[in-house]
């Protein structure tokens, strides 16, 4: 098996969309796979485009629309073995929305037609494929009621126990810019910096370098959620 395969095949490997499909499936999904690199800001896909099912190998890719004001809306952050793409392939639609490369990336693509005949042939993918698009659509849902009924430091102190949860750890790097991360809680960097600095001069967190944040207290970080 070549180099080229080999790598394909990690790349959908690391996914736990196919990891229930055996060795011979997953490579015959490799096999249909390409693996192209992207610079930072470089753009994987955008509104209009009809690719396929868009796994993340290395790096991260932002996803976002943007505003009638022309501002951008972040809806997500992707990381290694996330995938996207896969509204608009079950919908049988174009995009709606951007994809670019937040930091040098490699994004393994398997075409449409291919991922189309995946489903049909293995039901038990086209079912894991559903529960994350309902997990997406969950988070989508409970950030919009955040966004109408809880305050920016509520929904910042939320996003931070997220994101410690999600590291098992209460060190972690935000995983984007600052100017992102307020797009994503509806508010704006400077407001954002603002409670960040008001929860650190709390003894709450502890900022560092880099995005670092320690949380020092989560018990009061918590109380901050429906304060």
């Amino acid at each position: 098996m070549h180099d080229g395969h080999d790598h394909r095949f990690e790349c959908v490997r690391t996914v736990p969309l196919f990891a229930g499909l055996s060795v011979e499936d997953q490579h015959r999904i490799a096999s249909a796979a390409v693996t192209r690199s992207y610079e930072r800001r470089e753009q994987v896909y955008r509104p209009g485009d009809r690719a396929g099912l868009y796994i993340i190998h290395r790096g991260q890719v932002k996803v976002y629309r943007l505003t009638d004001s022309g501002t951008e809306q972040l809806i997500r952050i992707m990381s290694p073995g996330d995938f996207l793409g896969e509204t608009a392939l079950l919908a049988d639609t174009t995009s709606d929305h951007f994809a670019v490369a937040n930091r040098p990336s490699e994004v393994c693509t398997i075409p449409r037609d291919g991922v189309a005949q995946l489903l049909t042939e293995r039901p038990a993918v086209a079912l894991q494929m559903l529960q994350t698009v309902s997990e997406r659509l969950g988070t989508a849902e409970q950030m919009l009621s955040a966004l109408g009924g809880q305050s920016v430091g509520q929904r910042l102190a939320q996003q931070l126990l997220h994101l410690a949860e999600a590291e098992a750890s209460p060190r972690f790097r935000l995983p984007t810019t600052k100017k992102d991360l307020a797009s994503y809680l509806g508010t704006t960097a400077e407001t954002l910096s603002r409670r960040l600095g008001a929860f650190q001069a709390a003894g709450i967190i502890r900022l560092g370098q880099d995005r670092a944040v320690e949380i020092l207290d989560s018990t009061r970080l918590r109380q901050a959620t429906s304060d």
